[in-house]
């Protein structure tokens, strides 16, 4: 053995900077994309180079991106069921048309809906091991944290149901509006619709429910029919993977 081959190494180390570390969603879903194109152009990777570290950052992420913009989108839900109702008006209309109602929907359900499309898109970018365990773990940390920004919010709303605005509550907080000098009709007023309105969150609970499966679903049905497209580029010589890898 020479003596260069003895002061240096066979395999360099690949230095730290060149680590993948996901931050944010975008630096996650990049990282999945660049590796995606490695792989359609026969870079193939084993899974087990993903580390688990790596893996929690990727489960870490989809979790804080999912549960943060999930607990706003559903503590905005009783505003926009509310102006369904009636309880709230829309633009100043005490009479919601049919675009104020469909404003309303978007508002509730928009985000969350345009969340899972982007999600769903990553969701296909796989065909190999390295860039599956990367989409897996993302998507993974995305379905559990929408999970528990959905019990949080079911139990919340439900809080507020059944030990905020129970009748004594109400009654309490509406009768100090008379130290205010507010008319006996507005005091009234006030009561009915608080009374009212309150209905809104058990609605607001079991939508959240709906809304959070549909958000799961839409990635899932993507990464299913990415499935589907990788059998058919496999088959057809286009990329070649270990039997394994599928």
């Amino acid at each position: 053995m020479s003596k260069d081959s003895n002061s240096t190494p066979d395999i360099m180390p690949v230095p730290p900077s060149n680590e993948i570390h996901p931050r944010g969603l975008l630096e996650a879903i990049s990282y999945i994309d660049q590796n995606f194109a490695n792989e359609l152009g026969g870079c193939m990777i084993k899974s087990r180079f993903l580390t688990t570290k790596q893996r929690l950052e990727f489960m870490e992420v989809g979790f804080r991106s999912s549960f943060a913009s999930g607990i706003v989108s559903a503590f905005l839900t009783p505003v926009a069921i509310g102006v369904i109702e009636q309880y709230i008006p829309m633009f100043g209309d005490p009479s919601p048309t049919f675009f104020d109602k469909f404003s309303a929907f978007l508002l509730a359900l928009g985000f969350s809906l345009g969340y899972a499309i982007f999600m769903a898109k990553a969701s296909t970018c796989f065909i190999g091991e390295y860039t599956r365990a990367m989409v897996l773990n993302l998507l993974g940390g995305m379905i559990f944290g929408a999970i528990v920004k959905a019990v949080v919010a079911f139990i919340a709303f439900h809080f507020l149901y059944f030990k905020i605005f129970t009748d004594k509550n109400v009654v309490w907080a509406v009768t100090k509006l008379y130290y205010t000098k507010t008319s006996q009709s507005t005091v009234y007023s006030i009561y009915n619709w608080v009374q009212g309105f309150k209905g809104i969150f058990l609605i607001s609970a079991y939508f959240v429910l709906i809304s959070t499966a549909v958000f799961i679903i839409i990635p899932i049905i993507a990464m299913l029919f990415a499935w589907r497209r990788n059998l058919k580029l496999i088959d057809a010589g286009v990329v070649h993977v270990d039997t394994d890898s599928i």
